[in-house]
């Protein structure tokens, strides 16, 4: 039940992204587009249909050709990788001399958190099919979510309630957006960078790895993680510059670039960031460290428009005392 609960969630999570990606291309085909001489726009539905064809089509096309490729590299070139890296980072210890209980524990360590990764999409790709689920529910979204903003706030009393539940649905989809934008441009930062890495390494498959890694920026901690030993394995004679490189890299994103998209989108700080990660981890695993940064923007946003009502009402109790 618990993983049925966790599918669903991170199912609603990407119809969510799906469509906060899809929202501004249908407004700008519904402003473009008319459909009649009095120039009405392209209905809401008709313009969401329009781009999904405009989606779907090359994209059911790129997939059927990268299915085997794809399957070939997680369930064989990644372990196969994974436990060369691990034999040789053993064999170089004893060499060295240095072998202790600390280093072949941090080894075993690092060892079973990537293979539990590996583990997670390796078990994730019997569920791809409910994929088809993340277009169905961003098309309801995109469809419903005006009309039910609308209706919500028509049950809330007029006047400061009402402008209060306006500002509390308007304040939780800026914080969407602003995860969303900061995935985004995260994944972008990491595949450039990567990518143009691991071509200087002369990488084989250099431009789908990071691709991968762009990817694998949806999951903190374990997919830089997981990316760092692939990209280590496939580098053999050039492996410690690599893994230099990515702890370099890891440090300047996850300190200074990334806390700064999140703070500007989401106005959650970086302590509140690392935190709630951390939670994740340990209530649910990936899917908890998937889930915790949009949950944390969500409680964030919801505590402090709580204290804000709570603020205004007693501001408005006090008032009314006194008068009497």
């Amino acid at each position: 039940m618990s993983q049925i609960l966790q599918a669903g969630c991170i199912l609603a999570l990407l119809a969510v992204f799906f469509a906060y990606l899809l929202g501004p291309i249908v407004d700008a085909l519904r402003r473009r587009i008319r459909v009649n001489r009095r120039g009405r726009p392209l209905s809401r539905p008709a313009a969401i249909l329009l781009v999904y064809m405009m989606l779907f089509v090359p994209g059911a096309l790129a997939w059927r050709r990268a299915t085997a490729p794809i399957e070939q590299w997680v369930h064989v070139t990644a372990p196969a990788a994974i436990a060369r890296t691990f034999q040789s980072d053993t064999r170089l210890a004893a060499g060295n001399g240095v072998t202790t209980r600390a280093t072949i524990a941090f080894f075993r360590y690092v060892e079973d958190h990537v293979r539990s990764a590996l583990d997670d999409i390796v078990g994730a790709a019997q569920y791809v099919r409910w994929l088809a689920v993340v277009p169905l529910l961003a098309f309801l979204l995109l469809v419903y979510a005006p009309g039910f903003r609308r209706s919500a706030l028509r049950v809330l009393p007029h006047g400061h309630l009402q402008w209060r539940g306006d500002e509390y649905l308007r304040d939780v989809n800026s914080a969407l957006a602003g995860y969303i934008r900061a995935q985004l441009a995260a994944g972008a930062i990491t595949t450039v960078v990567c990518a143009a890495a691991f071509s200087l390494f002369r990488l084989p498959s250099a431009l789908s790895l990071g691709v991968f890694a762009g990817l694998l920026e949806l999951v903190p901690v374990i997919g830089p993680l997981t990316v760092m030993i692939l990209a280590a394995a496939e580098a053999e004679r050039h492996a410690l510059a690599i893994v230099v490189l990515l702890i370099v890299f890891r440090g300047i994103q996850d300190y200074v670039v990334y806390p700064r998209l999140i703070r500007r989108g989401m106005h959650l700080s970086s302590v509140a960031v690392i935190v709630s990660v951390w939670c994740g981890a340990a209530l649910n695993g990936a899917a908890g460290v998937v889930l915790a940064i949009p949950v944390a923007g969500f409680l964030s946003v919801s505590f402090r428009h709580w204290r804000e009502y709570r603020a205004i009402e007693h501001l408005v109790r006090t008032a009314g005392d006194r008068s009497r």
